[in-house]
């Protein structure tokens, strides 16, 4: 399949990103840009929670919930207007040719480094998360809830109760899929596609826009738009490191959800003593959008939300404090008890916080030095390596160790914004969360000891989650950069005597920030980024060893396992050798959607004891009660298996013995039915 062909699910995912954001927040007077990244935040809460209220009663997911929702979030938005009817988010006027071109630019670019090396959009990513992701969206569509409090079941089995896993992503996937009837996987990479140009573009425009104040708008968004594309950790490198597709998405809407919480933060600040309610119940709303969003995408990011805010929080608190302050008398005395009673309420958070860790997560249980060792947690270079690489903005490209060159302009360009930042008052807090996240990044991939690890504990000390922070505060400061550079190349005193320099300043500044991102794109492209995508995209014709599946073993599921298994059994086999994917191709449930859970009884009988079939009868009672009478077997395990050891010997054992009866064979893959148990009994 070419790209081309994939063009109606590019189509269906970009509706399924942008429509029923687009009619929940209709009401509301905004910007372009403004509005589509807002609306990218009500689009992932419309899916969530019709996810998760549908769920509750048993009905299937669908792309029409989801609107049913936004119909809801539109009689919000009319109590908002009608509340607010000054109330306009970052209006500004952007020729609209001129900002759909850098739009589009942006988005290509974004594409050509992902995918220049991937030849066909129906390639999976081979990697250990996505064969849950890749299960999960199959068996939404054949009808599993949808819901993110239940979506862990799936690999929880025995749960009861809450089992909660983020489902966002999952759902634009099957909202795409049910728009265009495009395969899953051609669904997911346009869904990435359409993640990227839709929530991570204007939402990184966007909250530019809001934390340069005093600079026009549109300007801003016409250079902030393609520097979104330029930065290698964000979004290529969480595209072939995991992938972990709902914390791409979370990080995604990281800016949007920033800005608007700095836009709720400064509004309360702001207003007249009279108006300070309705402000303060705005801020809640957006608040809960926020984090809502962010919630149902990954509430991981929760913490990355709050470092990048907290800063900005406590400017604002130390303004206000400062002010109160110099009037004295009742203000002095009202601003030391709210101070007094902050630092109190801070410290019984943190306190409570660190109680659930002990208690709940069992925090102490073993020495802090022996947790947070897998690959993802490893300490990969030095200290000083690590801020070389954010300096010069070298990429993790997830290949091993091996970084990008390193992107002078684009350095240059972030360098001179944080410098132009230190010296207005109102820009600091930027410096100040990008010092914050490139410190747990530099402690996150430069040292397993016990304090890189309390600190960067709550991202599972993974650098690559903590470098896709970086570009959120790097692409405004590097907007900034470019504005200050192209300020600095015009005639300054004749351009403002003549009202030039308005017309002048976007004209040289975006430019500008196109060359940069297109020279950044290219060296991401040339020097490792491309590539480490496309080899995780990688599909061999046959004889999968690293991979999870060949296409060969994809064909094998698609013809023989769908015309042999009935459609009401289930199919048995080591998730490990990408019989996890049957739900996927072949359209039949998997005993063992994943290669890691917490299985039931019945379950843990088939993975170790499946070779017992003839002595122990708990074997047959798990095969009638599962309804399972075939076994799909490849020997291989991708990724060299589990590095815990096999926790399936079961099938291997059992197809060794040769306990089962052959069905269809392609000489790679083995279609096994089991009759040594009978014919399944009637439902």
């Amino acid at each position: 399949m070419s790209w081309v062909v994939a063009a109606p699910a590019l189509v269906s995912a970009l509706l399924a990103v942008l429509a029923p954001g687009l009619i929940a927040t209709a009401p509301l007077r905004m910007g372009a840009v403004a509005r589509v990244a807002v609306a990218s935040l009500a689009s992932v809460c419309c899916a969530g929670v019709a996810a998760a209220v549908f769920g509750a009663f048993g009905a299937p997911f669908h792309v029409v919930q989801a609107l049913a929702v936004a119909l809801v979030g539109l009689a919000a938005s009319l109590l908002v207007r009608r509340a607010h009817p000054d109330l306009v988010v970052t209006g500004a006027a952007i020729p609209p040719r001129a900002l759909a071109a850098v739009w589009a630019l942006a988005a290509a670019i974004v594409g050509v480094v992902a995918f220049a090396g991937v030849p066909d959009p129906s390639r999976i990513s081979q990697t250990y998360d996505n064969v849950f992701h890749l299960s999960a969206v199959a068996a939404i569509l054949d009808g599993f809830s949808a819901s993110p409090l239940t979506l862990r079941s799936l690999i929880e089995t025995g749960a009861t109760g809450i089992a909660y896993y983020p489902s966002a992503w999952h759902a634009l996937v099957v909202m795409t899929v049910q728009g265009s009837g495009v395969p899953i996987p051609v669904a997911f990479n346009a869904a990435w596609l359409a993640v990227q140009a839709l929530v991570w573009l204007p939402g990184v425009a966007w909250l530019a826009q809001v934390v340069l104040p005093g600079r026009s708008t549109g300007t801003v968004a016409l250079v902030a738009l393609p520097l979104g594309a330029a930065f290698g950790a964000f979004p290529y490198a969480l595209l072939s490191w995991g992938t972990i597709y709902p914390t791409g998405l979370a990080h995604a809407l990281l800016p949007a959800a920033v800005a608007l919480s700095v836009l709720a933060v400064r509004g309360v600040a702001l207003a007249r003593p009279g108006k300070r309610g309705r402000a303060v119940v705005l801020a809640a709303l957006s608040g809960c959008l926020s984090v809502g969003a962010l919630a149902v995408a990954h509430p991981r990011v929760l913490p990355t939300w709050a470092l990048i805010g907290i800063p900005f929080v406590a400017w604002v608190l130390g303004g206000a404090f400062a002010r109160a302050r110099r009037r004295g008398g009742r203000a002095r005395r009202r601003a030391v008890i709210v101070l007094v009673a902050g630092v109190v309420g801070g410290v019984a958070l943190s306190a409570a916080a660190l109680a659930i860790a002990i208690l709940r997560f069992g925090l102490l249980d073993e020495p802090i030095e022996s947790r947070l060792s897998g690959p993802q947690a490893q300490a990969v270079q030095g200290i000083w390596e690590g801020i070389a690489q954010v300096l010069t903005l070298q990429a993790m490209t997830g290949e091993g160790g091996a970084v990008t060159t390193v992107a002078p302009f684009l350095a240059f360009l972030v360098v001179v914004g944080a410098g132009v930042a230190l010296r207005t008052r109102r820009t600091r807090w930027l410096v100040v969360a990008f010092v914050l996240v490139v410190a747990l990044f530099v402690l996150a991939a430069g040292s397993d000891g016990v304090i890189a690890k309390l600190a960067t504990g709550v991202w599972y000390k993974d650098r690559f989650r903590l470098a896709a922070a970086l570009p959120v505060v790097a692409v405004p400061l590097a907007t900034l950069g470019a504005l200050a550079l192209a300020r600095r190349a015009l005639p300054a005193e004749r351009a403002i005597r003549t009202g030039g320099s308005r017309r002048a300043l976007p004209r040289l500044a975006a430019p500008l920030a196109l060359a940069v991102a297109v020279v950044s794109a290219a060296g991401l492209t040339l020097t490792g980024t491309t590539s480490a995508i496309a080899a995780v995209f990688a599909m061999p014709d046959e004889r999968a060893q690293w991979e999870v599946v060949s296409q060969k073993q994809i064909d094998f599921m698609d013809h023989e396992v769908a015309e042999e298994v009935p459609a009401s059994e289930r199919v048995l086999g080591d998730p490990w050798d990408g019989s996890a994917l049957t739900q996927l191709y072949a359209g039949r449930e998997p005993v063992f959607p994943h290669v890691n859970g917490q299985w039931d009884p019945l379950r843990q009988t088939l993975a170790w004891g499946l070779m017992d079939i003839d002595s122990d009868p708990a074997v047959c009672r798990a095969l009638d009660a599962l309804r399972v009478r075939y076994v799909l077997y490849n020997p291989h395990e991708f990724g060299g298996g589990d590095p815990a050891g096999n926790h399936f010997p079961g099938p291997h054992a059992a197809v060794e013995a040769g306990l089962f009866t052959e069905v269809a064979t392609d000489g790679e893959s083995t279609l096994y039915r089991i009759d040594r148990c009978g014919p399944l009994p009637a439902e």
